[in-house]
């Protein structure tokens, strides 16, 4: 049986806001501005009777209300993940039906387990999770492929129209040192335009490479065709089946010692997907940031982290009016996490 426990709080100040409790736009897992916020409190039950295993995760806060498909709701209970697996005696094949996490994407839900607190925005542009079956089969120690049939990419349950959404990964490790991820989900989601069921299609590729035993590297590259919906401030509207999105990130992470580490990230999204420039739907993000942690006792972190996000246009909202806006904004937070895994 395996446990898994992680409370992730945070205090974030947005110096471009006005007042200073406008939340930063284009964010939505560290979205309140100059608060003191419980955003995640997850509790994780694993038990293996073998061939059979059951997790559950379970989370609670200002995050799981995006989990849930709201950033409306400041206080949510959400079930991150519920499923069952099974071995399939003689093979290296396992089959896992329920709700599960995403394989898209760079970093991952729970911030302990990402080297910088705040998500990438390309992170924002991918699924969260998915339910349905999924299949993973291991071929060797340096290939491995998984299958997916579920409800659909971004429409997680119930089902919004009477086909399924398909999805295929492969990792590779060709050196010790290196892995690579390459993930695509494709199938037709909802209604947009007036055209029924239109294809939304989410291409992600992940690459990892440790320099040495304390530098480490990541490079994210994203498309994403078809988004069903997009955020415009803190309100999903209707999408567009022929708009897309596409963005580069790099990350890097150094060890200092046991008891500090230095991260930053770089990206790029050319966001025709109207997700944040609602102002050009070909327009242009930027996002730089740096962040120091402080680990200690095995289970507990404090990170500090500075971020800046800038656009060809002005589109990040600083005041109370929707004519409030700027070019760029600039957020510092300081984040605490505790967990036992």
């Amino acid at each position: 049986m395996k446990e898994e426990l992680l409370v992730d709080s945070y205090y974030m100040y947005n110096f471009k806001g006005d007042p200073s409790r406008t939340p930063p736009t284009g964010r939505v897992y560290d979205t309140q501005s100059n608060s003191f916020t419980m955003n995640y409190a997850k509790v994780a039950l694993e038990i293996d009777s073998d061939p059979v295993t059951v997790r559950t995760d379970i989370g609670y806060g200002a995050l799981a209300g995006y989990l849930n498909g709201s950033t409306l709701a400041p206080l949510s209970v959400a079930i991150q993940q519920a499923y069952a697996s099974l071995k399939i005696p003689g093979t290296q094949l396992t089959a896992d039906f329920g709700r599960f996490n995403t394989t898209a994407g760079a970093e991952v839900i729970e911030a302990n387990r990402n080297w910088l607190y705040s998500r990438s925005m390309l992170f924002f542009i991918i699924p969260v999770h998915h339910t349905g079956l999924r299949l993973n089969l291991k071929i060797n120690d340096m290939v491995s492929i998984q299958g997916t049939v579920a409800n659909g990419i971004f429409a997680d349950m119930p089902d919004n129209n009477k086909y399924k959404t398909g999805g295929f990964s492969i990792t590779v490790v060709p050196l010790p040192t290196t892995t690579i991820i390459a993930t695509t989900y494709f199938g037709k989601e909802g209604v947009a335009d007036g055209v029924s069921d239109p294809v939304h299609f989410v291409g992600d590729l992940v690459i990892s490479h440790n320099v040495t035993d304390a530098f480490g590297l990541n490079l994210n590259i994203d498309y994403v065709k078809g988004l069903p919906a997009a955020m415009v401030g803190m309100m999903m509207v209707p999408g567009n089946s022929s708009l897309y999105a596409f963005g580069v990130a790099l990350m890097a992470h150094y060890v200092v010692n046991e008891h500090l580490n230095v991260s930053a990230r770089g990206e790029f999204l050319r966001d025709k997907a109207l997700e944040l420039d609602t102002a050009d739907t070909n327009g242009q993000e930027y996002e730089g940031t740096i962040g120091v942690a402080a680990p200690f006792a095995g289970h507990y972190e404090v990170r500090a982290e500075l971020r800046g996000d800038f656009a060809k246009n002005s589109i990040y909202v600083k005041g109370p009016l929707a004519t409030d806006t700027a070019k760029n904004q600039f957020t510092g937070t300081v984040a605490f996490l505790g967990y036992i895994q």
